[in-house]
């Protein structure tokens, strides 16, 4: 599953008091309402139609961050963790009326996406300790700031866990969290992030505190989500705090083993199928309080293009999809649909290798054409995610180019992009086996 993107909402930081921010705190409960929940501020009815938020810069574009997405139709932010940007960004949600979950970042259990951290639950008492009173501080710092929702604590932890007894350790220290933050805030609801329903029995079993679950799901399975949770033994309410199209973890790969990446068509129907026909009949039920996309960014790297809703300064078809989802707007003009992106065979030149590439898209204006690549099997993480350009020329014959391949070892995946004049980038994808590195 996707994991949390910007480095300083991912840690705990134990800092000074907060100067008074202004406002009144919302309370914020979660109540019985007939057979399911619902979610109240300040006693009135509340729907989370959110999205993730890493930013596009840093708190200085914060502000405008939380107006441009209060015109999407959202009302809520989720962060993954706490850090000296937090504060601004509770005060520009606030100014904005938007509300955020705040992420309360615990380790994961082992390595692998999460920078390579790991923790030993099982075994490291005065590294618990050390969590919970990090975790207490930012509780006590933020509590009272009007825009907190709710507390969301960890990210996929028992997915990253490497075994049964460092599950079951951890989730018996997240009910000594829960408590603990209870007590310190009493007004705000408390949940724990998982992966689809992998955390449900630990936190049944062991987590009886928790007030409300936080699911990370992608792709058309949210339909079968709700009878997953019940088959799982789940009995509380449920947030979505990561969705969008189907993940790079679970596609089928293609013949050069590269993951087949979702066209932009299916990403964006895939977003407001899930809300429209998905969850509200769950909200209607009172069994789903609200969802989050994955993910509010401007990052042009293999994430970001794969589930942004941003590309550097260029809208992805997830923006539009959440605006047409949260307020039933379909974007004018008609997005660009590519139509075809094919390598039709490589050509040496030189020491170059050139790919004949055939790159149809259909508009209704003008489109700035662009090549680029990611060589995903690639050693390091920061290599993985990098999407870099490549130099192009037009074919012979309209809709083809003449790309330039990197030297790189494997199979690469080819981005054809293409932007309108309104600023939206649509992408098509495809694999080629690049020349070997000498």
């Amino acid at each position: 599953m996707a994991t949390a993107p910007p480095a300083a909402f991912g840690v705990l930081l134990v800092t000074a008091l907060l100067l008074p921010m202004g406002g009144v705190e919302a309370r914020t409960s979660i109540v019985k309402a007939g057979e399911g929940w619902k979610l109240e501020v300040d006693g009135q009815p509340y729907v989370a139609k959110g999205v993730t938020f890493s930013g596009t810069g840093g708190p200085s574009n914060f502000d405008a961050d939380c107006e441009r997405l209060r015109a999407q139709g959202v009302n809520t932010l989720r962060t993954w963790g706490t850090g000296e940007e937090t504060v601004a960004l509770l005060d520009a949600a606030h100014k904005h009326g938007l509300r955020v979950l705040v992420g309360l970042w615990l380790r994961p259990g082992r390595a692998g996406m999460e920078n390579d951290d790991a923790f030993d639950y099982a075994r490291d008492a005065k590294g618990r300790e050390a969590q919970l009173q990090a975790t207490l501080a930012q509780v006590r710092r933020f509590k009272d700031h009007p825009a907190v929702l709710a507390w969301g604590l960890g990210n996929e932890v028992i997915l990253n866990s490497p075994d049964e007894p460092s599950k079951v350790a951890y989730a018996r220290f997240l009910e000594k969290v829960v408590r603990a933050v209870k007590k310190t805030d009493p007004g705000h609801p408390v949940l724990s992030v998982d992966a689809w329903t992998l955390g449900v029995p630990f936190w049944e079993k062991y987590v009886p505190s928790l007030d409300a679950y936080g699911l990370n799901v992608y792709g058309r399975g949210i339909h079968a989500l709700p009878d997953a949770v019940r088959q799982a033994g789940g009995r509380k309410p449920w947030f979505i705090t990561e969705f969008g199209a189907q993940g790079e973890w679970e596609v089928p790969k293609d013949a050069r083993g590269v993951p087949q990446e979702p066209g932009d068509a299916e990403k964006y129907d895939v977003i407001v199928d899930g809300w429209r026909n998905a969850l509200a009949p769950q909200v209607q039920a009172g069994r789903c309080l609200g969802l989050f996309v994955f993910n509010y960014s401007s990052a042009f790297d293999h994430t970001g293009l794969w589930l942004g809703m941003l590309s550097g300064t260029a809208m992805r078809p997830a923006w539009h999809a959440v605006r047409e989802a949260y307020t039933g707007t379909k974007p004018v003009p008609a997005l660009p649909v590519p139509v075809r992106l094919e390598v039709q065979g490589l050509e040496k030149e030189g020491a170059a290798t050139w790919a004949n590439v055939a790159f149809d898209v259909t508009a209704a204006t003008p489109l700035e054409v662009s090549f680029a690549y990611n060589a995903r099997g690639a050693p390091t993480r920061e290599e993985r995610d990098r999407v870099t350009a490549l130099e192009a020329r037009k074919g012979a014959t309209p809709g083809t180019w003449r790309v330039r391949l990197p030297v790189v070892t494997g199979a690469i995946k080819l981005y054809g992009l293409a932007k309108d004049g309104a600023g939206n980038l649509v992408a098509a994808t495809t694999s080629v086996a690049a020349q070997a590195s000498p």
